[in-house]
């Protein structure tokens, strides 16, 4: 079975919160990102790609759970009668709370969750669900109240498929005011690929460097004045390294994989120059599944 890896997390990271390597081209590389983006030279091309990531209006859905005469549009709560108000005006006393097994033959995801759990699911284990717009993630929710939060993760989202499965997971780290060289951010980012890979394993590290031009005077073979420019790859944790990642300039992640589940682990630092991390897990086998069903009905 190929090998599932994350080239393109950071963008993800980047466009949900609107702040804005090498690898053998698995799961998450063919996804989010083009083949003709994948080097070095056309990194910035994918950054600013990535930049407009939530330009794309999500579609009308219908998730399976919420209210028959309700649908949800554009983050809002449109009803067909056409009488169209916001979250405020949903009446959550009237609505009895549909209560259903939360388990699943997916088993048990991060912060308490149940992979591929369906809407009311996920809404029977306490949470509560916001939606939220992401290009080809259009049935997204912002989760609260979870199960097993963590104090280091401030903000989790997660998305169903059409077939109202859950399989995958967004954490984004709580923002720290960090030191020009990142050593906050850094440290945290040491802590989870730690612990990510005693939980999934297979912990690869990915990082590209910002290129530091220098310029060296030296003669020619004339004997005349010259030239020589060198390339300096600037390392993880250089006295500017903060401003690398900012600029996406310098680009840090790591991944992990077992048999069902995959997850990448970056460090970002958004325009206020304020770092942290983001997590990013996905069910790889509901992934599979649904390969496999679309090549059996093919």
């Amino acid at each position: 079975m190929q090998k599932f890896f994350v080239a393109a997390l950071l963008m993800t990271m980047c466009a949900v919160f609107s702040v804005r390597a090498q690898d053998d081209g698995g799961f998450y590389e063919n996804i989010m990102i083009s083949a003709d983006e994948k080097s070095a030279e056309n990194a910035a091309t994918a950054k600013n790609k990535a930049g407009s990531l939530l330009d794309k209006k999500a579609p009308i859905i219908r998730i399976e759970g919420m209210p028959d005469d309700e649908v949800f549009q554009s983050g809002r709560i449109t009803r067909r009668n056409n009488d169209e108000q916001g979250f405020s005006g949903f009446n959550r006393a009237s609505r009895p709370v549909i209560i259903e097994n939360t388990a699943t033959k997916y088993g048990e995801a991060p912060f308490g969750l149940s992979w591929g759990g369906s809407y009311k699911q996920i809404k029977a284990l306490g949470v509560e669900l916001e939606k939220i717009e992401i290009k080809d993630y259009p049935n997204s929710f912002v989760v609260t109240q979870l199960p097993k939060p963590l104090p280091d993760i401030r903000r989790v989202i997660v998305s169903f498929g059409n077939d109202n499965l859950m399989w995958r997971i967004f954490a984004y780290g709580n923002l720290l005011d960090d030191d020009e060289d990142a050593v906050k951010v850094l440290k945290l980012y040491r802590q989870y690929f730690k612990l990510l890979n005693q939980k999934y394993g297979n912990g690869k590290e990915f990082f590209t460097p910002k290129i530091t031009v220098i310029e060296k005077p030296i003669k020619d073979n004339l004997g005349r004045d010259a030239v020589e420019r060198i390339r300096v790859e600037e390392p993880i944790g250089n006295p500017h390294f903060l401003s690398d990642l900012q600029s996406g300039e310098a680009v840090l992640y790591a991944t992990f994989e077992d048999a069902r589940v995959g997850a990448a682990l970056a460090v970002g630092v958004d325009e206020n120059g304020k770092s942290f991390i983001i997590i990013d897990f996905t069910n790889l086998q509901i992934f599979r599944e649904r390969e496999e069903q679309t090549l059996n009905a093919l």
